[in-house]
């Protein structure tokens, strides 16, 4: 089966990873091997701020040692721009950004982003940010999901 999708950037904190019990969610697992079995190229793409839960040296460390970290092509962690760095991962994966899609929890971050960039989004509307309405400046997400399992069949119907 094939996915208009070819390749999909994640945020880490409170998307695929709890940051509050330091756990990755029990379903990302899952979500990831269906995208690796449908062959789409995987990024995680991750902001430390002042306010996280963890260093940048902590969320690095998290990534590599997540049982997740095969499943992905890419990944970055910055305290400092998180736009430049998706600028990064998208130019890497040398493909139209219509085929890339953006996975965030956060309206001001990756959705923001992505809408500005061209790119599909997926708004995972869940936890501590499930407030954080889309609004002019970050503009609507094209999919909004309450659990990542959802990701699967936007995917697969692509």
């Amino acid at each position: 089966m094939q996915s208009k999708y070819k390749a999909i950037i994640f945020d880490w904190g409170r998307t695929l990873f709890d940051s509050e019990t330091k756990e990755e969610f029990s379903e990302a697992q899952d979500v990831l091997l269906v995208c690796n079995e449908m062959g789409i190229k995987l990024a995680v793409v991750s902001l430390v701020t002042h306010h996280a839960n963890a260093t940048l040296e902590e969320r690095r460390a998290q990534i590599e040692n997540s049982p997740l970290r095969k499943y992905f092509e890419y990944t970055r962690v910055t305290d400092a721009d998180k736009d430049a760095i998706l600028d990064e991962v998208v130019l890497s994966f040398a493909l139209p950004r219509e085929n890339i899609l953006i996975v965030d929890d956060r309206t001001v971050r990756g959705i923001r982003y992505g809408n500005m960039h061209g790119h599909p989004t997926v708004w995972l509307q869940k936890g501590k940010f499930t407030d954080e309405l889309p609004n002019e400046e970050t503009g609507q997400p094209i999919f909004t999901i309450h659990d990542l399992q959802e990701l699967t069949e936007i995917i697969q119907e692509a």
